[in-house]
């Protein structure tokens, strides 16, 4: 009798179907993205369930019964659709619908996308004059979050991001009386973002009749049994986005990761708030504050005479779990007030930026907040009044600072386990360099940097007798430069006679040596190759995009995910095609 036709089977087909669907679950949801600190909601733990369920029949079943597969939930201007006789755009909800439907009883991550590629910074709440019409009418937010809203006890992580206040204030609206009523108990990530950093440096919040926080606003909390309302709550990100300070500080989040940026005057918390919020977090391992931060408890004479007029000695807060610290000033008393706050010797990331408005009339000098956080509570004295603040930093980042060559000398003197710099922009590079090189060092007569040097006058807070070891950081393996204005003379000193003058005095050699130059001439010298110094050509306006002009191997180490670039999980409308009825029915 004849052997009918074998059909072959690949392996994969021979998996048992639990095994399947926990591949598949693998496969959509990327488990690097929490220690990357990139959101859990990207453009493949969207669209991969979608690709599972196209293959065949057997895996469309497969993935269609694996709710896990369903959990993330991306909403974005390219979910718009031109529909009707008037050709007028309309929300598609059906993704959200099955989505939903789908994923049961498991948690969701939720990413509510309202930006627009082609705002023009216009709000009409602000200007009248303005005729910018937002891809999100108020009513399709109201939709959206009618959607949402009544599974929030099963969300796990919601991001919401936005160009305008608009729209943030109508979900904030719409969720705080379910969030304060209700509570959130699976809740672990809140991101609330306004994108618009520049309205923030106005001293006073626009729009103006949306100022009071929406946000924890405890009128018509319930809270039975004093149950915390987010006990699983562990990140907040508030960038442009202010809420009701006391209330969030007594909600009991038991938080790890802190953000503060971008926040006017009048809607930032006072200094007993702000205490208070981050006494509430005693096991806090990444804090920002970046144009934020506190202001005196008097609100009115804050507002007059300049945020931090403090007349009274304020306990700092203990932070021993805290890893990343990053502060973004916008004056010297600014960035020492809220660093007096804090007390946290073990944190290994230390951040500083300039974050003044790029059209400042005023130069901000960083000298004192440098000499704070060396142990010199005043820049007048050349001893040490106090214990460095971060003895323990082992990678720090300076963005667009401007300070003395002895300032930034004496903060790298107190931290002696420093492996890593980068240097953003900063004004007078060349000065950072000088300050990493030993106290006793001669540069050869060839540099003209020295000749520069000795023509400026030096800081009467300045001794070398001062420092208890003859080269700053002595364990620095990497330094990383972005920077417009190195001439190759400068680039020579850095590749001879920082390298050498190092070793010589006995610091460890560095690894890697990063320069990456804007807008900049092609620095060709065949003489640096030995040096293994790494040469980037950038351009401003986007930092992101290197390309080698010199020396070495030039190969990034990290490559831009693709996500995030242009195309990827924003306004990508062969990803908003996946979202048909019939694709996820099928």
């Amino acid at each position: 009798m004849p052997l009918g036709p074998v059909v072959y089977r690949p392996p994969i087909s021979l998996l048992p179907i639990e095994v399947l669907s926990y591949i598949f679950v693998l496969g959509a949801h990327s488990q690097d993205c929490g220690l990357l600190g990139l959101p859990p909601v990207n453009a493949e733990s969207v669209k991969t369930p979608l690709t599972y369920s196209a293959v065949c029949r057997h895996w469309r079943a497969v993935a269609l019964g694996t709710a896990a597969l369903w959990t993330s939930i991306c909403i974005t201007a390219g979910s718009m659709e031109i529909a009707g006789p008037d050709q007028e755009k309309q929300f598609n909800l059906s993704h959200i619908t099955s989505y939903l439907s789908l994923s049961r009883k498991y948690p969701l991550n939720i990413l509510f996308d309202a930006r627009d590629i082609d705002w023009d910074f216009a709000e009409p709440e602000i200007s009248n004059s303005s005729d910018y019409v937002p891809p999100f009418a108020k009513d399709d937010i109201q939709t959206i979050f009618s959607l949402l809203l009544p599974h929030l006890s099963r969300w796990r992580s919601i991001d919401i991001l936005t160009d305008t206040w608009a729209p943030m204030h109508t979900a904030l609206c719409m969720l705080n009386k379910q969030l304060m009523t209700n509570g959130a108990p699976l809740l672990e990530s809140l991101t609330l973002m306004r994108c618009n950093d520049y309205i923030s440096h106005s001293p006073l919040f626009q729009p103006s009749r949306m100022k009071a926080p929406e946000l924890f606003s405890s009128q018509d909390s319930i809270e039975p049994n004093n149950l915390p309302l987010l006990p699983l709550l562990r990140n907040i990100t508030l960038r442009g986005v202010h809420v009701n300070w006391s209330s969030l500080a007594h909600s009991q989040p038991a938080l790890t990761s802190l953000e503060l940026s971008s926040h006017s005057f009048d809607v930032r918390p006072t200094l007993s708030e702000f205490r208070d919020l981050l006494s509430s977090c005693p096991k806090l391992k990444s804090l920002i504050v970046n144009s934020s931060g506190f202001i005196s408890d008097d609100e009115d004479l804050s507002l007059k005479t300049g945020v931090h007029n403090i007349h009274k000695i304020v306990k700092p807060v203990s932070f021993p779990l805290l890893e990343e610290l990053k502060i973004g000033y916008r004056s010297a008393l600014e960035g020492c007030a809220i660093l007096g706050l804090i007390h946290a010797t073990n944190t290994r990331l230390l951040s500083l930026e300039d974050a003044t408005h790029p059209g400042e009339i005023d130069e901000i000098e960083a000298d004192e907040i440098l000499l704070f956080i060396a142990g010199f509570r005043s820049p007048s004295v050349a001893l040490k009044t106090s214990c460095p603040a971060f003895p323990a930093t082992q990678t720090l980042v300076l963005k667009g600072l401007r300070a003395q060559i002895d300032a930034i000398r004496k903060l790298l003197v107190s931290m002696p386990n420093l492996q890593s710099v980068e240097l953003h922009q900063i004004h007078r590079p060349m000065d950072a360099i000088r300050a990493m090189l030993p106290n006793t060092f001669s540069p050869s007569p060839r540099t003209t940097y020295q000749r520069l040097l000795s023509s400026r006058p030096a800081s009467p807070s300045f001794s070398p007798s001062s420092f208890s070891t003859s080269s700053p950081c002595p364990r620095l393996r990497e330094l990383c430069i972005w920077a417009i204005d190195l001439s190759r003379e400068d680039l020579r000193f850095i590749a001879k006679d920082l390298l050498s003058g190092r070793l010589e005095a006995g610091a460890a050699s560095l690894r890697r040596l990063d320069i990456h130059l804007f807008d900049s001439p092609e620095p060709a010298s065949e003489d640096l190759e030995e040096s293994g110094m790494r040469i980037f050509k950038d351009s401003l306006d986007t930092e992101d995009d290197d390309s080698d002009i010199s020396i070495g191997d030039n190969t990034p180490d990290v490559q831009l995910d693709e996500e995030f670039q242009f195309g990827g999980i924003f306004n990508d409308p062969i990803f908003d095609a996946q979202y048909s009825p019939s694709t996820v029915s099928r």
